[in-house]
C-alpha cells in the first residue's frame, strides 16, 4: 500500500494534505534570511557537498544513511519529515528507483523549491500537519527519518508515538544531525536560543524552537556517537556533532 498521489491536491508540484498554515514558515524563512542561509538552486543541488555553514559536518551522516538503504534488499517506502529544500529526500531516491521516498514539510516555499528542483518518478513532496494525516499514514512506511528537524517539534514524545503506528512491520525511526540535551543543559539552552532571536530581530521563532532531553530517544539504537577526537581536529576531518539514533518496531 502507499499513498495514491492521483487524489492528493497539488500546486506548484507539492502535494497538500492538510491547509497551508504559514505561520512557522514565516519566522523560519525570516530568520534563514538573517542568517544569509536561503540557498539557490544551483547551491541546493550540490547539497550536502557545499563548502560553507554546518554543510561540511553533514556530509558523512548523510553518506552513513545512505549506505545503510543501499543494503536494504527489497523495496523501501520512505518518509523524511522536514524535508525543508529535498536535498536529503533527493539524496535517498537516488539510491535506488525501486524505493519510494516523500518528503514532508510545512514551509510552501522550500517544498516548492524542492519539487522544481528535484523531479523523479519515485520522489513527492508534500506539506501536511503531521498530526492531521494518521488514518492515511498507518503501517506505510519501511523507514522514516527525522534529520536536523525534531528541534522543530515541541511534543517529541507525542511525534514519536504517532510515527511508529506509520511504520511497517520491522519499520524504522532515524534521528540524524539532531540535538538532544541533558536535562540540566535544557534551560540555558533555551536562553541562547532566545538571546540568539532576539538579537536577529525575530523573537518569533523563539516559541517554535524547542530542545529535548536526551532521556526521550532512551529506547533507540545508538548507530553512531560523537566522540571528540583530537586527532581528527589536527587533520581537518568534519562529522556530525550529533549522534545517530534508530528505533526499530
Amino acid at each position: 500500500m502507499k499513498l495514491d498521489f492521483s487524489r492528493i491536491t497539488q500546486q506548484q508540484n507539492v502535494y497538500y494534505l492538510t491547509p497551508e498554515d504559514p505561520s512557522f514558515s514565516k519566522h523560519y524563512l525570516a530568520i534563514r534570511e538573517k542568517e544569509n542561509r536561503v540557498l539557490s538552486d544551483t547551491e541546493v543541488r550540490k547539497l550536502p557537498y557545499l563548502p560553507k555553514d554546518e554543510w561540511p559536518y553533514r556530509i558523512k551522516s548523510t553518506e552513513r544513511f545512505l549506505t545503510h538503504v543501499a543494503k536494504k534488499k527489497h523495496p523501501q517506502h520512505i518518509l523524511t519529515i522536514g524535508c525543508g529544500n529535498g536535498w536529503f529526500s533527493n539524496k535517498i531516491a537516488e539510491v535506488s528507483t525501486e524505493n519510494q521516498v516523500v518528503g514532508l514539510d510545512v514551509n510552501r516555499e522550500e517544498l516548492e523549491q524542492a519539487a522544481r528542483i528535484f523531479k523523479k518518478k519515485n520522489l513527492h513532496f508534500v506539506y501536511a500537519d503531521i498530526f492531521k494525516i494518521s488514518k492515511k499514514c498507518e503501517t506505510l512506511f519501511d523507514i522514516i527519518t527525522l534529520n536536523g528537524a525534531i528541534q522543530y517539534f515541541q511534543d517529541f514524545e507525542g511525534l514519536l508515538s504517532l510515527l511508529k503506528t506509520f511504520l511497517t512491520e520491522n519499520g524504522e525511526i532515524h534521528i540524524i544531525d539532531s540535538p538532544f540535551y541533558k536535562m540540566e543543559e535544557i534551560a540555558a539552552a533555551k536562553e541562547r536560543t532566545k538571546n540568539y532571536y532576539t538579537e536577529l530581530g525575530v523573537p518569533e521563532m523563539t516559541p517554535h524552537y524547542h530542545h529535548h532531553d536526551e532521556k526521550t530517544v532512551r529506547d533507540f539504537e545508538v548507530w553512531y556517537a560523537y566522540k571528540k577526537n583530537i586527532i581528527h581536529k589536527i587533520l581537518g576531518k568534519k562529522d556530525s556533532p550529533f549522534s545517530w539514533y534508530v528505533f526499530k518496531s
